[in-house]
């Protein structure tokens, strides 16, 4: 066992840090590391999974059943890791999944005529992908 080092001192070796922020992102930076910003952006996205596509007008985009599911459940899941202390990687799940979201649906969501509940779910994940992107690209080492 003289090559092989044990898991706990191969894991402490290798910490995820992250340098401090100066300038005006450093007053946003605690938020960066906490769970709540993914955390309330699920629920919105839950929350329109319950709205059938019958409610909304003709012509108004609201995305696909499956995204809204499958959003929330991503942001949830960034949420956890977030909250079970691994900065990194939660904040890459939030940047990456925040960014396919924008991808997808952006352009469509600020077409008008415009549903709230199309523009909640647009600005606050507009608002992660601003977020946790900084941190997860500046900052992180």
């Amino acid at each position: 066992m003289e090559g092989k080092e044990s898991p706990k001192r191969a894991i402490s070796s290798s910490p995820s840090t992250s340098q401090t922020a100066s300038g005006v992102f450093s007053h946003f930076q605690p938020y960066a590391h906490s769970k709540f910003s993914p955390l309330a952006i699920s629920p919105c996205f839950a929350a329109s999974a319950v709205i059938p596509s019958t409610v909304v007008r003709p012509n108004v985009y609201f995305p696909p059943y499956l995204h809204r599911v499958g959003f929330s459940l991503v942001f949830g899941g960034a949420a956890y890791v977030l909250g079970a202390g691994d900065a990194r990687n939660g904040s890459g799940i939030a940047t990456a999944w925040s960014l396919t979201y924008l991808f997808l649906h952006l352009r469509r969501s600020l077409r008008p005529p415009f549903y709230p509940m199309t523009l909640a779910m647009t600005a606050g994940t507009a608002a992660c992908a601003v977020l946790y992107g900084t941190e997860y690209f500046m900052y992180q080492t």
